[in-house]
């Protein structure tokens, strides 16, 4: 990691940004929605919050305002999606140079040369990730519609979430792995090879540095709860940099556990 640590400032830089623009979008266009919410602890009943979401879906298809914030957070998610092949694509480039023992800044020619190649490969990722849905997520939603006069309904559809979110996860490592093969010439195939071959150190380091980044988002929200105000701020103004480092990190360790296989030494 120390060789990429201009990579970590530059990421921590776009996320920190990223960061401040979601916050502006939250506080002017969502929590003046939420406020409106008949809230039971606040008076409200069953009628006034099924009102609330027919009033919801209405405005979603005649609300100039509302229609705006959604192709504005559209747009935005978009943005981020096409930035995240070409910034995974520099990072890779940078690897494979460290392993060839060359020294340099490498990130920046590494989005130019593999950019367009890593985000077909982040294309077939969304698309396997979001096939799954066609089946579960009619289900999903005749379960959501109850749910808003019975929150206990939405327990049955947590076995449909993490079985799509192991299915995502298991996607997302084996196309790692393919990418590692196609980025540095030895094939996709032989990457393939590899990944089914070490899937079980590779899921135990995704576990390990999953764990730590989960730690960061509780050690946010506790913070957020229990010390609100400047310490609050300070946390998640920072916490971008420790979660920048353990996704580089996740990257990196699967990497060279990859390497230990394709250049055996």
């Amino acid at each position: 990691m120390k060789e990429q640590l201009y990579i970590l400032i530059l990421l921590f830089i776009y996320r920190l940004l990223w960061g401040y623009f979601m916050y502006r979008f939250v506080r002017v266009a969502i929590i003046p929605v939420l406020l409106h919410y008949p809230d039971k602890n606040a008076g409200g009943s069953g009628i006034g919050r099924l009102l609330y979401y027919i009033e919801g879906q209405f405005s979603l298809s005649t609300d100039p305002a509302v229609q705006r914030w959604l192709w504005t957070l559209l747009g935005l998610a978009a943005l981020r999606l096409l930035l995240s092949p070409f910034i995974r694509a520099g990072l890779l480039h940078e690897l494979h140079q460290e392993r060839k023992g060359e020294r340099g800044l490498f990130f920046f020619p590494g989005m130019k040369i593999y950019g367009l190649p890593i985000l077909l490969f982040s294309l077939v990722e969304w698309l396997l990730t979001l096939l799954p849905l066609y089946w579960i997520a009619p289900k999903m939603y005749g379960l959501l519609l109850p749910s808003f006069l019975d929150y206990t309904i939405l327990l049955k559809l947590i076995p449909y979430i993490l079985t799509w979110l192991v299915y995502i996860f298991l996607i997302r490592l084996v196309l790692l792995y393919i990418q590692f093969g196609y980025t540095s010439g030895t094939g996709m195939f032989s990457s393939l090879l590899i990944c089914l071959r070490v899937i079980i150190p590779a899921v135990g380091i995704s576990i390990v540095l999953g764990a730590a980044g989960l730690l960061l988002l509780l050690v946010c929200g506790l913070t957020g709860i229990f010390y609100p105000g400047l310490p609050a701020l300070l946390i998640r103004q920072i916490s971008p940099f420790p979660a920048t480092l353990f996704k580089m990190w996740g990257i990196a360790a699967q990497y060279h556990l990859w390497k230990s296989k394709a250049f055996p030494q």
